[in-house]
C-alpha cells in the first residue's frame, strides 16, 4: 500500500517540478494566467511566492493549460483516496504506523481528500515515505 503511494507521489512531485518549470518560463502574466486557470490573479501571485501553497487542482489545470499530461495527478487523487478508506478499517497499531510514515494522521487524509491537497503535504509525505 505504501509503495504504490511511494511511486505516485514520486510521478506526482516530477509532474508538479516540470509544472512549475513551465510556469517560471511562462510570459502570461497573473491576471492572464488566473483567467486562464480559474482563480483570481491575488492567488497567482501568493502562490508564486509561495510554491508550496498551491493546490493540486492548481496543478492539473496549469498541466492542462501548458498542454502537459495530468496522469500522475489523477493516479495519485485516486490512490489517495483509496489509502483514505483502507486506513479508515485498520487495527489500530497498523493505522498508527501508517500515520507516522506519513507523518499525518487518518483524519487529516480524509479531510485534505475533500477540501483539496496543498503540495506543501504532499511533498512533505513524499519525503516521509522516501526515508523509509
Amino acid at each position: 500500500m505504501l509503495d504504490y503511494l511511494r511511486t505516485n507521489l514520486h510521478s506526482f512531485v516530477n509532474q508538479y517540478q516540470a509544472v512549475m518549470w513551465r510556469l517560471r518560463e511562462c510570459s502570461l502574466n497573473d491576471e492572464q494566467l488566473a483567467a486562464a486557470i480559474g482563480v483570481s490573479s491575488g492567488v497567482i501571485r501568493n502562490r508564486r511566492n509561495k510554491p508550496q501553497s498551491w493546490k493540486q487542482g492548481d496543478i492539473d489545470r496549469l498541466a492542462s493549460y501548458f498542454s502537459m499530461s495530468t496522469t500522475a495527478s489523477q493516479q495519485l487523487t485516486t490512490t489517495l483516496g483509496e489509502l483514505s478508506q483502507q486506513v479508515a478499517t485498520l487495527p489500530s497499531a497498523e493505522r498508527r504506523r501508517i500515520e507516522r510514515a506519513l507523518h499525518m494522521k487518518a483524519t487529516q487524509l480524509s479531510e485534505y481528500n475533500l477540501s483539496g491537497w496543498t503540495i506543501q503535504y504532499l511533498l512533505r509525505m513524499h519525503q516521509s515515505l522516501s526515508r523509509t
